[in-house]
């Protein structure tokens, strides 16, 4: 009985000192760290395209046609669910890349969260 108690004992407190030395060896600081910079870099991404989408709106003039702005947002919305939306130039034709798909926002299906050169 004794003896049992003894590894009892044992277990736990090796259990105990497993556990506080992973604790103390956790990078949390860098986890931190690094998902500060994801969520920068995302909502950079984001910002972007809302400010973009908004600029080719406000070019509509104040002169145009009643419902000319809600056409221009249905259009844009469509276009960016047809086109590269976020990445307006530097395609090569005939050039492989791997892309990475996101969810869209609003009406937007999709957009393109990053892209390389296929074998790169």
């Amino acid at each position: 009985m004794a003896r049992s108690l003894l590894v009892v004992l044992a277990c736990v407190a090796l259990g105990g000192g497993l556990f506080a030395l992973g604790r103390h060896s956790a990078d949390s600081d860098g986890a931190r760290r690094e998902g500060r910079a994801d969520g920068l870099r995302e909502g950079l991404r984001v910002g972007r395209t809302a400010g973009v989408e908004e600029g080719r709106a406000l070019q509509i003039s104040a002169s145009a046609p009643r419902g000319a702005r809600q056409a221009f947002e249905a259009g844009y919305a469509a276009g960016g669910n047809d086109v590269f939306g976020g990445f307006d130039g530097g395609w090569s034709f005939g050039t492989p890349y791997v892309i990475t798909l996101r969810k869209g926002s609003g009406t937007i299906t999709y957009r393109i969260d990053s892209r390389r050169l296929k074998g790169r």
